[in-house]
């Protein structure tokens, strides 16, 4: 099967489905008849841009991205409120300790947001480093994270 009508399948698969891991969306597509290998699945996953979003359970899922307008602020307000542990800057890097199980969503929603003191976040389960252009866009994004609520 070539790439464009295994991603095609993908994009229908996590739009009828609620796909919290890769590893259930090699077992959806197994199912739908396509024997795909986990890494295949992560190549698309990058290539087709999908993203992760939290849903009502608190649970993340894949999703396509999308360009209508969204309330990326208020998505990450309501992801840093009552899940960031501890705020801290050192030189050009703001670290964020989170609970366990949201540092991804937080990191991504923090990339979304194109702040133009971020150079890069990186972020692992349960934390977020936000590299910044200068030391004092590190302290920059250390006070716009506690006023969304990281603190």
């Amino acid at each position: 099967m070539k790439k464009k009508e295994r991603q095609a399948i993908i994009r229908q698969v996590i739009t009828e489905n609620s796909v919290h891991t890769q590893t259930d969306l090699v077992a959806l597509l197994a199912k739908a008849g396509l024997d795909v290998t986990q890494a295949t699945v992560s190549r698309d996953i990058t290539e087709m841009q999908l993203i992760k979003l939290p849903d009502e359970d608190g649970h993340t899922h894949y999703t396509l991205t999308t360009d209508r307008p969204i309330d990326g602020e208020g998505k990450l307000q309501r992801n840093l409120r009552g899940n960031v542990e501890r705020i801290a800057v050192n030189n050009q890097f703001c670290l964020l300790d989170v609970l366990p199980g949201n540092g991804p969503v937080i990191g991504s929603l923090i990339k979304q947001m194109r702040y133009p003191e971020v150079f890069g976040v990186l972020s692992d389960d349960s934390a977020v480093l936000v590299i910044a252009t200068t030391a004092a866009g590190a302290v920059q994004t250390r006070e716009r994270l506690a006023r969304l609520g990281a603190e």
